[in-house]
C-alpha cells in the first residue's frame, strides 16, 4: 500500500506563506492619519476642558505660532483677547520664552461652553529673529469629555492654516 504524503508541495507552501506574510503586514499596516477618529486624550500641556483645543508645535526658538479660536457668538481667544465668552487662553508660547513648551491651549470648564460652532486655526505670527529655519510642524486636538474628536497635523511656514470648525453639543 502506497503512503499519501500529507505535507505540501513546495509551491503550495510558497504560497501559504506568502498568503500569511500578507495578511500580517497589512493587519498592522494601519493607517493613523485618520482625523476624526475619537481617541483617547493624551498628555497635554494646559487645563482640560470641554471643549479644548491644543496646540504642540516645533521649533519654538525660531518660529512663533498662535492659535485662535472664534467663539459661537463671534468672540475671537488669542494672544490678543485671551477670555471670551467663557474660554481662556491659559498656556501661550512666544518664541523662545514658553515655559510649559512649544504649546497653546484654549479650554472652557466643563459645563460652562455654549453650545453652537467654534472656527478655529494656527498663526504663524513671526520667524522670532533667530535666523534659524521658519518652518514648524504642529499637532492641534480638539477635545471634549477627555476624548480627542480631531487631530490636524502638517507644517506651517507662513501666513495660517485653513479654519476648521467644531460643534459644540
Amino acid at each position: 500500500m502506497k503512503r499519501k504524503n500529507f505535507f505540501l508541495n513546495p509551491d503550495t507552501r510558497m504560497a501559504v506563506a506568502l498568503l500569511a506574510f500578507f495578511c500580517l503586514f497589512l493587519s498592522c499596516n494601519s493607517n493613523d492619519d485618520n482625523n476624526n477618529q475619537v481617541t483617547e486624550e493624551p498628555e497635554l500641556v494646559g487645563q482640560p476642558g470641554n471643549p479644548r483645543f491644543n496646540l504642540k508645535f516645533t521649533n519654538e526658538e525660531n518660529v512663533d505660532l498662535d492659535l485662535h479660536v472664534i467663539t459661537p457668538d463671534g468672540t475671537e481667544i488669542s494672544y490678543l483677547n485671551p477670555f471670551g465668552q467663557g474660554g481662556e487662553l491659559d498656556v501661550d508660547c512666544l518664541c523662545e520664552d514658553c515655559p510649559q513648551g512649544p504649546n497653546e491651549n484654549i479650554f472652557w470648564e466643563a459645563g460652562t461652553a455654549p453650545t453652537g460652532t467654534y472656527k478655529y486655526w494656527i498663526e504663524y505670527y513671526d520667524t522670532c529673529g533667530n535666523g534659524g529655519s521658519t518652518s514648524s510642524d504642529y499637532t492641534l486636538r480638539v477635545v471634549r469629555n477627555g476624548e480627542v474628536l480631531e487631530t490636524k497635523t502638517g507644517t506651517l511656514s507662513s501666513g495660517m492654516t485653513q479654519q476648521w470648525t467644531h460643534n459644540q453639543q
